[in-house]
């Protein structure tokens, strides 16, 4: 049985030398979703996200959109939801309208 929901808990640096371990995780987990599944990236154990981290995310989101599938960004705080919030993609991230990343 294939779930319809998975969860990413990355921690540490999400930076160039771990965003594309990070990218992988994400395809294979968005593959392996039937459509309309969600793959949630929770960030409470990240603690610093840098521009390739974002567009890991960003990307990520933008594969899932195409598949046909949901990808929401949770869990950011501190440094990290700053770093999303000033690039303008938390609320892209978390889901749209309403929600936080």
């Amino acid at each position: 049985m294939v779930p319809d929901g998975v969860t990413i808990t990355p921690s540490g640096v999400i930076d160039l030398q771990t965003a594309p371990a990070l990218e992988e995780r994400i395809r294979a987990a968005l593959a392996e979703l039937p459509a309309g599944g969600r793959l949630v990236v929770d960030l409470r154990d990240v603690r610093l996200l840098d521009s390739a981290g974002i567009r890991t995310l960003v990307h990520g989101r933008r594969a899932a959109d195409a598949a046909g599938r949901e990808l929401r960004v949770t869990g950011a705080h501190g440094i990290v939801l700053s770093a999303l919030e000033l690039t303008g993609v938390a609320e892209h991230l978390a889901g749209g309208a309403g929600g936080s990343a």
